[in-house]
């Protein structure tokens, strides 16, 4: 009987295997959509912005010398920007920092997007997290300013006309009081606590090491079907396998340690 179940078992996640392909199989554009882990990197403090409530501002002069969280997409967003912002206050709340700890600077990617696209994004944050959204600061300009942020930070990232929307990694940098860059996260969820751990870090100007990346792309989403293609499909095939593959040499084990007691 157990044997039975164990192959039913084996069949339905086949079957689940199968069935997720719910989008075609084209790759992504990876050397266009990355993050390049500049550590140590220093930023163009020096660049102009406006920011949500349409003054000129200077990245220094956010910054303000204190430790800052810095993401990238574009305000208009239909999928995960507004996810990655998300998960960034949610860790936030979680951490518990003090008010004046740290600053959270998203900075559009979209040169065509203007302080009223930013200040609406923050009105949407602030509709959820109230207080917590006075430490951001969401940011627009030119393609000048933009470029040199995104190459000093190691954002790449390109526009995908087929769906007018921008192809980008997801994730976020942790910066230094005075602009370097300190550590990645990468992904739309992030561990409250080594958030403050690393924060904590880069109050005191320590700089991190390369860390491995898994890259949610900000791309492949169709907005006639309602459906993201390889980056997330391809994540369950391959935890799908996995865990046929570990229930098949769980079951074979189990069979072979039978037959040698007999």
């Amino acid at each position: 009987m157990s044997k039975r179940r164990a192959a039913i078992t084996i069949a339905l996640l086949a079957l689940a295997c199968t069935t997720a392909r719910s989008a075609p199989l084209a790759l992504p554009p990876a050397p266009h959509a990355q993050f390049t882990q500049n550590v140590g990197a220093s930023l163009p403090l020096q660049q102009r912005f406006t920011d949500d409530d349409g003054r000129p501002v200077r990245l220094a002069d956010v910054l303000d010398q204190h430790s800052a969280l810095l993401l990238f997409g574009y305000y208009r967003c239909p999928m995960l920007c507004g996810v990655v912002g998300t998960g960034v206050l949610e860790a936030l709340t979680r951490a518990q920092l003090p008010d004046d700890a740290v600053r959270v600077v998203e900075i559009g990617i979209d040169p065509h997007e203007t302080s009223a696209d930013a200040a609406q994004k923050k009105a949407d944050y602030a509709r959820r997290f109230g207080s917590l959204t006075r430490r951001m600061h969401l940011l627009t300009g030119a393609p000048a300013a933009i470029d040199a942020l995104t190459r000093a930070a190691g954002f790449q990232y390109s526009y995908d006309a087929a769906h007018a929307q921008y192809v980008h990694p997801a994730g976020f940098l942790v910066v230094t009081p005075h602009g370097r860059i300190s550590r990645y996260f990468f992904g739309a969820r992030f561990d409250a606590q080594e958030l403050r751990s690393a924060l904590a870090q880069a109050a005191d100007d320590h700089v991190g090491s390369a860390l491995a990346q898994l890259l949610l792309l900000c791309a492949h989403y169709d907005p006639s079907s309602g459906r993201y293609s390889v980056t997330v499909m391809t994540l369950v095939r391959v935890v799908c396998i996995a865990i046929c593959t570990l229930l098949s040499v769980w079951i074979w084990r189990r069979r072979r340690a039978r037959d040698n007691g007999r």
